[in-house]
């Protein structure tokens, strides 16, 4: 009752003891599919509903070092000068001024609006996306105690025809992002990129780099998010702590989801390696706040309390050469789409594409004349670079 009251949510079903018999058996038949490996009692074995996410917050105070702009004077020009160019992640503030969100974007709008939308709350096991009508969903949100509770992410809001379309035209696209080079292959040919989020508080995405290289926002509509950052060149074993794991000094159990992260296996990983180490980013995004991730970058995501947010994932001239090669060698149909649309639309695009071509593959035959026997081992190499390893980690996780 007193999280509907926060949420400002009226209907009656948001006041009860416990969610509807209804939303119950249909979350827990989703339960059972997204996650498989749980019984329904260890979703809550844990206890972190009981655990206080305003210390956890204050524990990582020290390391909240990202920077932040002021969306309202702020330039594009700027932006791309000091963030997007030099790869660097900061925080955008006051950047949902005209998106009408009262209108449109609170927990009851929302409720009004989309009630007997379904949405995606999560995959089964051979990746079929598990839909819930957003009233169900809301009711769990509300009624949950959950240690890491199911989270809606949805990626096909323009598609939907029972209600959720109409959702696209009720944001604007912010003035640093206006260039999106995927867009020119049309959106039924192109990969997701655009979700819409409600998080339940302790919800979240645990450590991982975003699809093919690409760079994000994330502009948060209501709640807090944790978000901890970590560039590049830090290597996959170690953000995922899976040294931790494998030497029993943190559970195997605590990697599988963002709370667990946070609470466990960040801790751990810090004591071990060193903050200055590893590079961290942290910072807590609010509501009208909007976070850019260059890509390539590490980072894990924890809703602090009950959120809702949009994001979207994009290609730039200023990210261009990256995800240009890890769409050649993770999705060589598509890359083939792309670089017809290029030749068609943008012929500079398209000679800078040959061109990391020829740089590549030249690297290529100098490595393979230098190692002439390793090379025969590998014949089911690409015969592009052989550099891009960090993006095939990027195919994993959606968005935040």
């Amino acid at each position: 009752m007193e999280t509907a009251k926060k949420l400002k949510l009226k209907s009656s079903r948001f006041f009860e003891k416990e969610m509807s018999s209804k939303a119950q058996e249909l979350i827990e038949e989703i339960k059972l599919k997204d996650r498989s490996h749980l019984r329904l009692r260890e979703w809550y074995k844990r206890n972190h509903y009981e655990k206080s996410l305003k210390e956890l917050r204050k524990q990582y105070e020290k390391y909240f070092t990202i920077a932040k702009v002021d969306g309202r004077t702020f330039t594009a020009e700027q932006f791309v000068n000091q963030f997007e160019i030099p790869d660097i992640p900061c925080i955008i503030t006051n950047t949902t001024d005209d998106w009408n969100v009262e209108k449109y974007w609170t927990f009851e709008k929302l409720y009004q609006l989309y009630k007997e939308t379904s949405f995606k709350i999560g995959e089964d096991d051979k990746g079929r996306k598990l839909r819930l009508p957003f009233k169900y969903f809301l009711e769990y949100l509300v009624y949950n105690k959950d240690d890491s509770p199911l989270y809606l992410f949805e990626s096909s809001v323009e598609d939907m025809k029972d209600g959720g379309a109409d959702m696209v035209g009720r944001y604007k696209q912010h003035k640093y992002f206006q260039e999106d080079f995927f867009s020119m292959v049309g959106e039924k040919h192109r990969p997701p990129y655009r979700w819409f989020l409600v998080g339940p508080k302790r919800s979240g995405t645990t450590v991982h780099i975003d699809p093919l290289m690409t760079s994000a926002w994330n502009t948060s509509l209501q709640g807090h998010k944790l978000w901890v950052l970590f560039p590049p060149d830090i290597p996959k074993s170690i953000v995922k702590a899976k040294g931790l794991a494998a030497k029993k000094e943190i559970d195997p159990e605590v990697l599988d989801e963002s709370i667990d992260y946070f609470l466990y296996a960040l801790p751990k990983l810090i004591q071990k390696e060193g903050a200055d180490n590893l590079k961290i980013v942290m910072c807590v995004q609010g509501p009208g706040d909007t976070i850019f991730v260059p890509g390539g970058w590490w980072h894990a995501v924890l809703n602090l309390d009950n959120s809702v947010a949009l994001t979207q994932n994009f290609m730039s001239i200023n990210n261009f050469d990256k995800i240009w090669r890890s769409v050649r060698d993770e999705r060589p149909k598509f890359s083939q789409r792309l670089l017809d649309a290029f030749k068609e639309k943008r012929s500079d695009l398209y000679e800078r594409a040959l061109k990391l071509d020829d740089i590549d593959k030249n690297e290529f035959r100098v490595l393979k004349d230098a190692n002439p026997l390793s090379s025969d081992d590998s014949s089911g190499s690409s015969s592009s670079s052989s550099s891009s390893s960090s993006s095939s980690s990027s195919s994993s996780d959606d968005d935040d």
